[in-house]
């Protein structure tokens, strides 16, 4: 069965927060840190990914990332802080995924929808 992982992104100064859809968090990952090292300009350089939700569906995580989408920035950083107040990248070699607390499965949500 395939995952469908909703994200959120920020980057080195917390100062842009971007949420979005992946069935691969390392590759999500890997490629963040890419185009963030290789960007220049005035672009924000999403480097890390602090929140993430599992769904066992595509119209589930589909639905949640256009409210994702939809939340203003307060709402986003509470939503992170109440699952890993210290904005850690869930994605670095030392973290196992699996049992990280940022990691939401949101068996609940794609059941409701």
């Amino acid at each position: 069965m395939k995952k469908h992982l909703i994200y959120i992104a920020t980057d080195p100064n917390r100062a842009y927060v971007e949420a979005g859809y992946t069935q691969d968090l390392i590759a999500q990952s890997s490629n963040l840190q890419f185009h963030a090292i290789r960007s220049t300009g005035t672009f924000p350089k999403f480097n890390r990914i602090v929140h993430v939700e599992e769904f066992t569906s595509f119209d589930s995580a589909q639905k949640r990332l256009i409210e994702l989408s939809h939340f203003t920035r307060m709402q986003k950083e509470r939503l992170i802080r109440k699952h890993n107040p210290n904005w850690l990248n869930i994605t670095s070699p030392g973290t196992a995924l699996n049992s990280h607390p940022a990691l939401r499965v949101a068996h609940s949500l794609g059941a409701a929808c």
